[in-house]
């Protein structure tokens, strides 16, 4: 027997072998990215033929000349498959459903990420404010939702930020009721109040509702933060599963409450500042209060956006929805398709309350709205819980029933309660009564004109 001739073969038959198994792998490989890239590119172009590319609110800008294509932005994303490579480029194919994380901008190893407001052809109106958030008037400080961003772990860090800022340059020699005056105690006023604990100074946070704020009026049980945020004093607010409820998350802050004995005041509405030698006169429904520095950390969704229509003041009408246990067996129309009408529907339809529901969305798709809710209520309309009405809106609003246009034809709709959730008013002509700039944003980073 010829061991050497055997040898030759066995050598030249496992190299065969591990080039074909090389070249298989590689073709799978090229296979999924080619599939991919042409499901992800079909994605974008759907949403450029219904107007859905353009971001709505803070999202990444990704330069193209310094996309490496490495994918690390697209596995750091937590709101799914929205950021995806096309042609070995980053893009965000689900642009409205960005709500601005940001971690895809950490992740970069490129530094091709920046977070931006409004696109070249779309631009956003906020507040002016510098990258510590102060605004054009010294010593007055925008930070969460009123400036643009309502995430909360974006929040916690304006409020941490805006208050570090505030704490330099406070004059000791100035008499006045506070350093420091937050207004709201949402999750910006909360940090801001706790990093003004951090830098020793005399504080005062006033809320118009109920500590918590914007969190406080969310549905019972809506999951309210996917992703951890450092509190100053506090560090990373941990829970055992990522997807943390309104519940589990006011839990939290009333025990960082009680343990620090944050001077907080509710119900107490902010109404106007002025200043006037060298300190902010502010008054409250409660009083006038004396600050050097004031942090604007309030909501927007105080001040819900209307329909405009007769009877909308009526009883049945609401912008927000609590506890949907109190409405059962009743005939319901949801007005809006971002999340906040989708989430609202959901729960109305559940079906041991045996609800009539119908969701009127104005446009053609769910805009606005991330994609597991879409799949929940698209789901909960195939199984017959409720109906989905696109293209359409309410012309009249009456005590039993509404009229719904839908594609140019009016209905009388039987009707219990009805629930918009269109967005809400950001106090622009306020905020430029006391002095405050509003600029329209074109696709530029927070701080730049």
């Amino acid at each position: 027997m010829n061991w050497k001739k055997i040898s030759i073969f066995l050598s030249q038959y496992v190299s065969a072998i591990g080039l074909g198994v090389f070249f298989g792998v590689g073709f799978l490989a090229f296979l999924r990215q080619y599939l991919a890239n042409r499901k992800n590119t079909k994605v974008y172009s759907d949403a450029v033929k219904t107007g859905t590319h353009e971001p709505i609110s803070l999202h990444p800008y990704i330069d193209p000349e310094k996309c490496a294509g490495c994918g690390a932005c697209t596995k750091a994303c937590p709101e799914g498959d929205i950021l995806q490579l096309i042609n070995h480029k980053a893009v965000l194919i689900g642009a409205t459903q960005c709500v601005g994380h940001g971690q895809c901008e950490v992740v970069c190893p490129f530094g091709a990420i920046t977070l931006v407001f409004g696109t070249k052809s779309r631009g956003m109106e906020l507040p002016r404010v510098t990258t510590n958030f102060e605004t054009n008037v010294k010593g007055l400080y925008i930070a969460g939702e009123l400036g643009g961003m309502g995430l909360i772990r974006n929040a916690v860090k304006q409020g941490k930020m805006a208050a570090e800022h505030a704490a330099q340059n406070i004059d000791r020699r100035i008499k006045s009721d506070v350093d420091v005056l937050v207004v709201g105690a949402g999750p910006a006023g909360l940090s801001a109040s706790l990093q003004s604990v951090a830098n020793k100074l005399s504080y005062l946070c006033i809320e118009q509702n109920t500590f918590g704020g914007t969190i406080y009026n969310f549905p019972r049980q809506k999951v309210v933060m996917t992703h951890p945020a450092d509190l100053p004093l506090i560090g990373p607010m941990k829970f055992p599963q990522n997807k943390v409820s309104k519940e589990e998350l006011l839990d939290f802050w009333n025990r960082v409450r009680k343990t620090l004995g944050l001077n907080i005041m509710e119900t107490c509405k902010f109404m106007t500042v002025e200043k006037k030698d060298h300190l902010y006169h502010v008054q409250t429904s409660k009083g006038s209060i004396k600050a050097k520095k004031v942090i604007l950390a309030m909501g927007v969704r105080g001040s819900p956006r209307k329909l405009g229509l007769p009877n909308e003041d009526l009883p049945k009408v609401t912008y927000n929805l609590l506890d949907p246990d109190q409405y059962q067996n009743q005939d319901i129309a949801v007005v809006g398709g971002g999340n906040a009408g989708v989430e609202a529907a959901q729960q109305l339809s559940d079906p041991r309350l045996r609800n009539r529901v119908s969701l009127l969305v104005r446009g053609d798709v769910f805009d606005r709205c991330n994609m597991e809710n879409q799949n929940i209520i698209k789901d909960m309309a195939a199984r017959g819980y409720l109906k989905i009405h696109f293209k359409s809106s309410i012309k009249e609003i009456h005590q039993d029933r509404i009229v719904v246009d839908k594609e140019g034809k009016l209905y009388d709709v039987k009707n219990s309660f009805l629930f918009i959730f269109i967005g809400a008013e950001v106090p622009f002509k306020f905020l430029q009564s006391i002095g405050i700039k509003i600029e329209k944003k074109f696709g530029e980073p927070l701080g730049k004109s």
